[in-house]
């Protein structure tokens, strides 16, 4: 029996569903959806006021997301978009408001792309991973656009 391709959206959405779930519930095994030649950014800036560097591999991604102490998380996903790209692989954007250790919520936005997991059908994981708090961006042009 040949088993249907689902729609980058369905697995979009079925991805974001499971990763947000184990940031609010078990963010220690994060790092399963990442691979050995994976890669992380969290833009923000670092201890030194310094823009964040990526993280490469499974082991300092698992090291990174662990640094970010998720305690007592509440997540609420106002958006996905999700699109086919080459190779197989899925890019899935999301919007998201985000609440760590119940503090105020806060926007962000965070792109993925999925990359196949090898010869297993309908599998991915996390090639390249971008997130980015929305705090401060403005919401109004300030000048008229020429």
């Amino acid at each position: 029996m040949v088993m249907e391709k689902p729609t980058p959206l369905l697995v979009g959405w079925k991805f974001v569903r499971q990763h947000y779930t184990l940031v609010n519930q078990a963010p220690d095994m994060l790092h399963r959806f990442y691979g050995n030649n994976s890669s992380h950014v969290h833009r923000g800036l670092d201890s030194n006021g310094k823009p964040a560097d990526a993280v490469y591999r499974q082991k300092e991604i698992h090291r990174k997301v662990t640094s970010q102490n998720f305690t007592n998380c509440h997540t609420k996903i106002l958006r996905v978009d999700a699109y086919a790209m080459l190779n197989d692989g899925v890019v899935v954007q999301v919007m998201v408001l985000f609440s760590n250790n119940n503090q105020a919520l806060r926007r962000f936005m965070q792109m993925f792309v999925l990359a196949p997991e090898g010869s297993i059908a309908n599998q991915f994981y996390v090639h390249n991973d971008i997130f980015r708090y929305q705090d401060g961006f403005v919401t109004e042009p300030t000048q008229k656009c020429l």
